[in-house]
Order: C-alpha cells, then sequence, then structure tokens
C-alpha cells in the first residue's frame, strides 16, 4: 500500500472489526432510539403468521418490537444492513430471538435476490428507515461526521455504509470534475455556495489531496461567508456532508430501485413502511406510490394522505427525529 495516500492507506487497511469500532457501536445501541416506534407499528401491522422484512436494520430498535409481537416459529423477521457491524452487534442484542429473525449482510437494492435465496416467495410487510445510524455518524472511524472535535478532525473522508464498497468520499472529492461536485451539492445538499466550493476544493487538490474531515471542512469555511457558517440552526458543513453521503452510497437511486422490488414481494393486503429524513426521499416515495395507486388495475393503497411526522414529545425526547416523515401502503392486489 505503499503507492497510496494517506487516506487510501487508512482505507484500504480496514478489512475487518476493529474491537474500537465495536465498542463505539455498542455505546451508540444503548443510545439508539427509534424513530416513529409506534406509528411504523400501527401501519405495519404485524400478524402472528407473517413474515416481515426490516430492510434497514441498524440499531434494532424497529426489529425488537416487531419480534415481540409475533410467535418464535421459524424466519419471520429478515433483517438487512449493508453494514456488517451493525449486524455482529444486533444479533447480540436480539439473541433472545433465536432463528425468528434472519441475517443479511447485503443491500437492500438486492431485495428480491436476498429473498429468492432464502426461498421467501412473498412476505406480509416490509419496512425502511432511511437514516443513517447515530453510530455511523458518531464513529470518527467512518467519516460521517462534521464535528469539530480532535478525534473526528483527523478521520479519513470515508462515509461509506458498507466498507467492502468502491467508492468514498476521498474519491468523490479528490477525483469528481468541478462540475460534478457542484451538482452533488446543489442537488442533494441543496447548498447555496455549491460553485464556489466546489471550486475551492479544486484549486485545494490540485496541491495536495483533501484526505481528512478537518481538510474538507477548511475548504467548505474558506468557501462560504461569516454569516452563513455561523447561522443558527445548522452547521456550515452540513448540507455538503449530507450531499456526499447520499452520492458516495447511491441513495437515491438504490431507493428508486428497491421500491418496485419491495411491492412486488409483498402479498395481498400486506404492508409497506417508510421513513425518510430527506425532501428528496420523501419525493420518490410520495410519487413511487403515487405511480402504483394511480394505474388503470393499481397495486397498492395508500393509507398516508400526508406523510406521517413525529410529536412535539418525540422531538423532545430524540431531536434526531424531527426530519423524520412516514409514508405507509397497501398491497392490494
Amino acid at each position: 500500500m505503499t503507492g497510496l495516500p494517506a487516506g487510501r492507506q487508512a482505507l484500504a487497511g480496514r478489512g475487518q472489526l476493529g474491537q474500537l469500532e465495536i465498542r463505539n457501536f455498542k455505546i451508540c445501541i444503548m443510545e439508539h432510539i427509534p424513530v416513529l416506534l409506534d406509528e411504523t407499528i400501527y401501519y405495519l401491522a404485524p400478524q402472528k403468521n407473517g413474515i416481515y422484512v426490516d430492510a434497514t436494520l441498524g440499531g434494532g430498535g424497529h426489529t425488537e418490537k416487531i419480534a415481540d409481537l409475533i410467535p418464535s416459529n421459524g424466519i419471520k423477521i429478515v433483517a438487512i444492513d449493508q453494514d456488517l457491524v451493525a449486524i455482529e452487534i444486533a444479533k447480540k442484542r436480539l439473541a433472545r430471538y433465536g432463528k425468528k429473525i434472519e441475517y443479511v449482510h447485503d443491500n437492500f437494492r438486492n431485495l428480491d435476490l436476498i429473498l429468492e435465496k432464502l426461498n421467501i416467495k412473498e412476505v406480509d410487510g416490509i419496512f425502511f428507515d432511511l437514516g443513517v445510524s447515530i453510530y455511523q455518524l458518531e464513529n470518527p472511524e467512518r467519516g460521517f461526521s462534521f464535528s469539530e472535535k480532535d478525534e473526528n478532525l483527523k478521520a479519513c473522508l470515508d462515509m461509506r455504509m458498507n466498507p467492502k464498497e468502491i467508492l468514498t468520499a476521498y474519491k468523490v472529492i479528490n477525483e469528481y470534475k468541478e462540475n460534478q461536485l457542484r451538482d452533488i451539492f446543489f442537488k442533494f445538499g441543496e447548498e447555496p455556495y455549491a460553485g464556489k466550493i466546489a471550486r475551492r476544493i479544486v484549486l485545494r487538490r490540485e496541491k495536495n489531496p483533501l484526505v481528512t474531515i478537518n481538510d474538507l471542512l477548511m475548504v467548505i469555511k474558506s468557501a462560504t461567508p461569516p454569516e452563513y457558517r455561523w447561522s443558527k440552526g445548522r452547521h456550515y458543513a452540513s448540507k455538503v456532508f449530507r450531499a456526499i453521503r447520499m452520492e458516495v452510497n447511491q441513495e437515491l437511486r438504490v431507493l428508486e430501485e428497491v421500491l418496485p422490488k419491495a411491492i412486488k414481494a409483498i402479498k395481498k393486503t400486506g404492508k409497506l413502511v417508510i421513513i425518510s429524513f430527506h425532501s428528496l426521499e420523501d419525493r420518490i416515495v410520495k410519487q413511487k406510490f403515487k405511480e402504483f395507486a394511480g394505474k388503470e388495475y393499481p397495486l397498492i393503497k395508500i393509507l398516508t394522505k400526508k406523510p406521517v411526522v413525529p410529536t412535539k414529545e418525540e422531538i423532545e425526547r430524540n431531536p434526531k427525529a424531527r426530519s423524520a416523515k412516514l409514508r405507509a401502503a397497501e398491497k392490494i392486489c
């Protein structure tokens, strides 16, 4: 690995789960608060003899609640996550459910292949929580956070939900063309200074590649005016970091791919419940629901005319829930 820049050496060397990574995840699991939990269960309406898919296992809070409501009798929940650390820790948290839960390390875009491999022809419900886990956000090793704590500033630019994937934040920042960066920052991040930030990144990397979180933060800071950087309610780098994360993990493309597969996999009267945290994600869900409900022979009935949002009390308990929107549908044929 001697020919790689420092950032790439660090990323290339992460092949196995480190003890620090697992310990950090355990801490975050204890802090994990599932978003819109009661509302999810209401719309998913788990049945005793049903089979369900949690396409985004994460901290396991939603899976745990579903498992509590259905009896132990073979596979009842297929729990999918592309983060192997999440799966390994969730297995310990949910160990008491035994074979009721089948854990799958994969991207939910492969939902059809996953169910085929498990010999499951149809399911009673599928749930998606499209948010980034607290573990991924708060673990410096993953490079998701724009926190200005020392340990995070030194972290490499990564942002992969699945560390085995090739595309990283390092590659996006250092190899994408200026117009590509500008478009990503504007479309995914809705960043008003997208053009200036993209230009500064290109100028900076002509001298040396951007390797750490601090490298990127310094460029964003230099491209934005003080009154923007220190405005109340948000961090000046939040939109750019969100945009890069969405590009690295191809989040919108994957969501568009999986929704038709999910609707096809659900049996008649089965439910599809989706929680999103970004306006573009919610727009895709809304449009796909309308598409499948508005055909001459509609496949689904939309159960939520408007998205369900957290109560004031839930936001007070869990501020991370404030941008959550839940939409649900029922398969009707």
